[in-house]
């Protein structure tokens, strides 16, 4: 099991030169002029005007700290009807030497530091994913759950997954991984499936031959459901999401990627599988064609693009194993319904890495149909490398919407994203996005945050869900 996301070698256990004192992060309000350096120049959300505008940022504090790897869908864990933002900083020295991470939370309302937490396990990466979730602790507020993928349990690299109260600050469970590695590597909410009135989570743990994924109970993190691969496939759990319930048994499915599962001859050249979150039962199962391209890598739950009633499942080969740079990424939209291919989109720039994250954005055209927001942190802009973009494609007709740009060189901007609540509270649609080697005073590899807006958006209360009709005549 690699130690880190392929393509980022280079920052992988780092161990920076510098080290900082205990100060998170901090909030910034965008000043009345766009970003100096911005390739986009995107107007900030205090100028008037319509389409897109940048609301907020957050800036990292620590040198080669790498805020953000993974983060969730921001929730209000203060009770003041703001959703809050949650990410880390996996790479948070302790001792000067030990990787041991922080996550932390601030208020959506004011930008103060809410609660932040060090990581405990020597080079555990505590903070590589920070998810708010639902309230677990019974306070009526949303909590956290942090993973530290790399922590050590009975002497191996098994993985740690924590849910941590924001209010009291208190730890509320603790799941260890026993018999695979990396548990927490990924996550996403699975809902509620044991009926305890707390959402429950898919958690995978992708180390060794094959891997896992749980179910986990949010309530307390006890192991509801173990899903291992139909085959062998090495990787399995690298990337996990919830589906729509796609085989009718009233619970949404699972999609689980292998981006190192081998094919017949040997070959590593990645998988994907939609499994039944009820029975584990394969639904559908999907080999990529190209051990460069980290097929599986990223999968991810799109709306429903042609209107058969079910959504579909999005997988992504971004090229994490190209070592030359030579193929620009890709991505491929699979039927909920079928499993047949029905979109196939390739990035514009070899070595992007495009479809390294993908998300359903909502409806932003006002089509009826949702769209997708696609990231390629290592889009080049001239002679600067690593800038990164991020790309918005209508999901009914594939045409790009708009497309976003890093600052500057080294940013890696569309590293990851999520979908984010207006934080006027006016229901337009928003993202938050992240640049997860963003330089910040003057230090390298701190990484920021940043969330857009749609100005001129129609509302939109449940943020542009697809309307369900009758299946579409132009898509195959």
């Amino acid at each position: 099991m690699k130690n880190a996301v392929s393509p980022a070698r280079a920052c992988r256990r780092r161990r920076a030169a510098t080290s900082t004192a205990a100060v998170f992060l901090s909030w910034l309000s965008i000043p009345g002029v766009a970003l100096a350096g911005s390739a986009r120049g995107i107007a900030p959300c205090s100028a008037p005007g319509a389409g897109w505008c940048l609301a907020r940022r957050i800036a990292g504090s620590i040198p080669q700290g790498e805020l953000g790897f993974r983060f969730g869908e921001p929730l209000d864990v203060d009770g003041d009807g703001h959703a809050d933002i949650a990410a880390g900083a996996r790479f948070k020295l302790q001792q000067k030497t030990l990787q041991n991470g922080s996550a932390a939370v601030w208020s959506g309302a004011g930008g103060a530091l809410i609660r932040g937490w060090d990581g405990e396990w020597p080079d555990g990466l505590f903070g590589h994913w920070v998810m708010p979730v639902p309230d677990i602790s019974g306070d009526g507020l949303a909590d956290l759950i942090i993973a530290a993928p790399h922590a050590s349990v009975d002497g191996s690299m098994r993985g740690i997954v924590v849910a941590r109260s924001p209010r009291t600050g208190e730890e509320l469970w603790r799941r260890a991984e026993t018999e695979s590695g990396n548990l927490g590597w990924d996550m996403a909410l699975a809902g509620d499936h044991d009926g305890d009135g707390h959402p429950d989570l898919f958690v995978g743990a992708p180390a060794g031959d094959s891997g896992r994924v749980y179910l986990l109970s949010g309530k307390d993190g006890s192991v509801l459901r173990t899903y291992s691969p139909p085959e062998a496939a090495g990787s399995f759990g690298w990337y996990v999401a919830r589906l729509d319930d796609l085989d009718g048994d009233g619970r949404p499915d699972l999609a689980v990627g292998a981006p190192f599962a081998a094919d017949a001859d040997g070959a590593k050249v990645g998988a994907a599988w939609v499994l039944s979150s009820a029975s584990g039962r394969e639904l559908y199962h999907w080999k990529g064609t190209d051990r460069r391209g980290g097929f599986g890598g990223v999968v991810a739950a799109a709306g429903d693009l042609d209107g058969d009633g079910k959504g579909e499942v999005v997988v992504a080969a971004p090229g994490t194993e190209d070592q030359t740079r030579t193929l620009p990424g890709e991505l491929r939209i699979y039927s909920g319904a079928t499993g047949k291919e029905l979109r196939h989109w390739s990035g514009s720039q070899p070595g992007e890495l495009y479809g390294r994250m993908v998300v359903s954005a909502g409806d932003l055209d006002g089509d009826g149909v949702e769209d997708l927001a696609i990231g390629a942190p290592w889009h080049r802009r001239a002679t600067a490398d690593k800038v990164g973009r991020v790309e918005l494609r209508s999901g009914r007709s594939g045409k790009v919407l708009d497309e976003f740009f890093g600052d500057e060189a080294d940013c890696w901007f569309g590293w990851h994203i999520r979908r984010a609540p207006d934080p006027d509270g006016r229901g337009r649609p928003a993202l938050l996005i992240g640049s997860l080697r963003h330089p910040v005073d003057g230090n390298v590899g701190v990484g920021v945050l940043d969330l857009y807006v749609l100005r001129g958006a129609k509302k939109r209360g449940d943020q542009g869900t697809t309307t369900r009709g009758s299946r579409r005549s132009d898509i195959k």
